[in-house]
């Protein structure tokens, strides 16, 4: 029996919204807004490019795309991109690909523990509610978030915030 978004978010807090969804038999962005006060804020769609060329900058990453039955993560510098025929166009590898720009509905910063451990990603949905993926901050050899991207996360998120306010 499916439970409410706000059921399903207390009974597994930390877990990926992507199962906190299915539990709850929405999309993930429909947990992402549910979300409690302080860990999401979420930006338009028409902002992707810019924050993709941003990140650009912060170092090694992970990246997650997560459908369900799979989880891919690339760990590795995203190198910026191109626009051409609608898409962004990721350069460099091991990051490499193409994203529609006009499917990204929501940009969003998010802070939350995931598994029980303090997380930060940036996040892009799409028109349906789906996640499109998500670029986590890297971590040190202690297995903490590197003080330099988190800077950087904030910043972004902060003048991109103030920018569409």
């Amino acid at each position: 029996m499916p439970q409410t978004i706000a059921e399903a978010l207390a009974t597994t807090p930390h877990a990926a919204l992507e199962d906190i969804a299915r539990t709850a038999n929405t999309t993930p962005l429909a947990v992402l807004e549910a979300l409690p006060a302080g860990e999401v804020t979420a930006l338009p769609g028409s902002l992707m490019v810019e924050v993709l060329e941003a990140m650009a900058d912060w170092g090694e990453i992970t990246l997650v795309v997560n459908t369900g039955p799979v989880i891919l993560e690339a760990k590795a510098p995203l190198l910026g991109g191109t626009v051409a025929q609608g898409m962004y166009n990721f350069k460099g590898k091991p990051i490499g690909g193409h994203v529609r720009i006009d499917a990204c509905a929501r940009v969003a910063f998010v802070r939350r523990k995931l598994f029980g451990t303090e997380t930060r990603s940036v996040q892009l949905y799409d028109t349906t509610g789906g996640c499109m993926f998500k670029v986590y901050l890297g971590r040190d050899e202690n297995r903490q978030m590197i003080p330099a991207q988190i800077a950087a996360f904030d910043a972004l998120e902060r003048r991109l915030s103030e920018a569409v306010a």
